[in-house]
């Protein structure tokens, strides 16, 4: 009578076929995940300094080194409670429609959800905030191919 199974050693032979598998898997899709996440903070990066970049040519001034000012504002309770940009900026083909004249302070805080009206994105590779380098060059730190850290 012929037992219908698998022997000791074929049971051994394909898990040692799918260990060596595994090992030759694993190590490359780690290193692709990581190489994805250093390639979408330089995407993000470029992003915010081109919201930068914007932000200087509208208002004649760079904003502040942490940023603050790009991300919606909680100084205007419509913009934080729709989550939208609030109405009264904006003229109907959504583009801004401040009285250039009389603005003050408040307002550049207003204005700022139309850079990033869901706040501004964090580092994919180690969730850290993104910080605007002082003059002269006034960019953005990011992740570069090799680098472990934030670097300008």
């Amino acid at each position: 009578m012929k037992n219908r199974g698998f022997t000791i050693l074929e049971v051994m032979l394909v898990v040692i076929l799918i260990s060596i598998l595994a090992a030759i898997v694993i190590p490359r899709f780690v290193v692709s995940t990581k190489h994805a996440k250093v390639q979408s903070c330089e995407m993000n990066r470029a992003i915010i300094n081109k919201a930068v970049e914007s932000f200087y040519f509208v208002e004649a001034t760079w904003p502040d080194l942490d940023l603050n000012i790009l991300k919606q504002s909680s100084l205007n309770a419509d913009m934080t409670a729709s989550g939208d940009y609030d109405p009264d900026w904006y003229d109907a083909r959504g583009d801004y429609a401040l009285d250039p004249v009389a603005y003050t302070a408040n307002d550049l805080y207003r204005l700022s959800a139309k850079y990033f009206p869901d706040g501004i994105p964090t580092c994919p590779l180690d969730e850290s905030s993104y910080v605007l380098f002082p003059s002269p060059i006034f960019r953005v730190s990011g992740h570069r191919e090799g680098a472990g850290t934030h670097i300008y």
